[in-house]
């Protein structure tokens, strides 16, 4: 049989903690998960496009634009924006 206990802590500069359990909870093998939130971070659009032409396969001759031809109209866009 299984039991569970949680207890919630602030995980320090260190990265170290120490954890004091119950009297109750007895001596033996146990497992420990850390469940912990991940800071928000901003979506980087300029990653997620370099990121997207990347993956583009290259097309052959006359069956679409390759993913060079795509990355050179998009620089040409964005210079039109500055």
């Amino acid at each position: 049989m299984q039991a569970y206990y949680e207890t919630e802590t602030k995980i320090p500069l260190n990265h170290q903690l120490k954890l004091q359990l119950p009297d109750s909870i007895p001596a033996g093998l146990a497992k420990i998960a850390v469940i912990y939130e991940l800071p928000d971070v901003p979506e980087n659009k300029a990653a997620k496009m370099a990121a997207f032409l990347q993956a583009l396969p290259d097309v052959a001759e006359g069956a679409g634009l390759s993913r060079a031809a795509i990355e050179s109209h998009l620089q040409h866009e964005r210079q039109d924006w500055d």
